[in-house]
């Protein structure tokens, strides 16, 4: 495993501004690859889920081809992280009122707010993708806007995980597996049979990701049987094979498979897996890794602006279009990280951190 890294250090030697209350020692590695998966799904949106949104880049450009062969990794690889963070410091027995409503203020709170204010942006500001009406804005209470259904659907997962993590047997490699067979299976259910049901809370989405969540979890608690030779070579040639299909998949012009397919999870699977297994220790990727929450929250903001202020300024290339807005959009959230901090009602309401933060070290997500 790899040796933990001081935030703070990481900082000084990038020769930021340093706020002593988020300096805990985190594994390099891990940030590593925290870091690789923020700008993966940066990247994804700046490009968009099609030729309707983001760059609006047509379905036969490289840029969509790029997106096309990422998209069984990014949030998947972001899920296991946050399940193998969780295993670090799971729920307490006992505490789990304390810690759902931790996780209420830190995931929902920023949520509710934030992406009213992306809602009210894109009412607002002329050139976005999409133009919300303001009858509308009442269904985010119950159907998370745009990317932050991925937040309610992590909530989800630790209240389900809380009552999963109390029980003896998911401490033992066959519990686990079990659970996993049996998200697996909810997978399939969810996505061939309940159809019909709206998506209320994003519990579809929370479907999706509790696979890998359970990975990470696996990853972090049964090392030596999820990244033991034997496991990490199988996982390396079905990768392969599955990298192989879907690049078949591309070049053929067969419709694409679905994130949450066979394909899909085979893919996303065994890339964390892979991922997780090399040790990877990068400075800037820790950097960005330890901001990662932030930039998730506002980077939306940063890759639709971006592409609106470069082209009324006349500038058209993609390839300029696409670097600026992954850059602006990582940069920025960070500049304003550091500011809402200082701020406690900033801190309560676009962070989800407490207004007053704890003497010592103050955990970050």
């Amino acid at each position: 495993m790899a040796e933990p890294l001081n935030r703070q250090f990481v900082l000084a030697n990038f020769s930021l501004p340093i706020f002593p209350t988020d300096s805990v020692k985190k594994d390099a590695h891990v940030e590593t690859l925290r870091g690789l998966a923020i700008i993966l799904v940066v990247l994804g949106h700046m490009i968009g889920q099609s030729h309707t949104g983001g760059m609006r880049v047509s379905d036969d450009s490289f840029l969509r081809y790029l997106y096309y062969s990422l998209e069984y990794v990014r949030l998947p690889l972001f899920t296991v992280i946050s399940g193998w963070v969780y295993a670090n410091k799971p729920a307490a027995l006992g505490d789990r009122g304390k810690f759902l409503s931790g996780k209420l203020r830190r995931l929902l709170v920023p949520m509710f707010v934030i992406s009213t204010m992306l809602f009210l942006f894109r009412m607002i500001v002329p050139g976005t993708n999409t133009t919300p009406a303001l009858v509308d804005l009442p269904r985010n209470l119950i159907f998370p806007y745009d990317v932050y259904w991925y937040l309610f659907s992590l909530f989800l997962i630790f209240v389900v995980i809380t009552f999963i993590d109390a029980r003896l047997f998911f401490q033992r490699p066959g519990g686990w597996l079990i659970v996993v067979a049996a998200s697996l299976l909810f997978l399939f259910i969810s996505e061939n049979f309940l159809d019909p049901i709206p998506n209320f809370f994003s519990f579809k989405g929370a479907a999706y990701l509790f696979p890998y969540f359970l990975l990470g979890i696996g990853i972090y608690r049964f090392p030596q049987h999820l990244l033991g030779k034997r496991t990490v070579l199988i996982a390396f040639f079905l990768f392969l094979a599955g990298i192989a299909v879907q690049q078949g998949i591309w070049f053929s012009n067969t419709p694409h498979q679905e994130k949450h397919s066979l394909l899909g999870m085979t893919v996303g699977f065994t890339a964390s897996l892979l991922l997780f297994k090399i040790p990877m220790k990068n400075a800037l990727l820790v950097l960005i890794g330890s901001f990662a929450y932030t930039i998730f929250l506002f980077h939306v903001f940063f890759t639709g602006g971006s592409r609106i202020v470069l082209l009324r300024l006349g500038i058209d290339h993609q390839a300029i279009i696409l670097i600026a807005g992954v850059v602006m959009a990582i940069a920025f959230p960070i500049i304003l990280d550091l500011l809402i901090r200082r701020i406690p009602v900033l801190r309560f309401y676009l962070l989800g951190l407490r207004k007053t933060p704890k003497p010592g070290i103050e955990r970050a997500s």
